[in-house]
């Protein structure tokens, strides 16, 4: 069984730098564990998949943004969660605690195995 907390820091881990990468899920086991026994750009692509199942609502939004998810060329974390947080009219403390909440709603998905069809 996987340790819920590990698997939320790994979760919080991506968020850092430029956001979900190759490399970067590569250092999560915790996640690589809940993702399968599968390639690493099997794992990326479900990991996304499921981020962008959250929904559109802008919690949902501010994580896809704090991994950078679908952006061609991501800034740096705080340079993204400033932009969100522009755009809608919320504090960067805002968009980290709904960061926090989606990591949360995240990692319960994956430990129920909620994985996104055609995975």
């Amino acid at each position: 069984m996987v340790d819920l907390e590990r698997l939320r820091d790994n979760l919080k881990y991506i968020r850092r730098g430029r956001g979900l990468t190759f490399a970067k899920l590569a250092e999560c086991p915790y996640v690589m564990e809940v993702l399968g026994d599968v390639p690493l750009r099997v794992a990326y692509e479900r990991l996304a998949g499921m981020v962008r199942m959250l929904g559109e609502d802008v919690q949902a939004m501010a994580l896809r943004n704090a991994y950078a998810i679908d952006m061609l060329a991501p800034d740096t974390l705080t340079r993204r969660r400033e932009r969100i947080a522009g755009i809608h009219g919320l504090s960067i403390d805002t968009i980290e605690l709904y960061e926090r909440n989606m990591i949360d709603e995240l990692a319960l998905r994956l430990v129920h195995g909620e994985l996104p069809v055609g995975s």
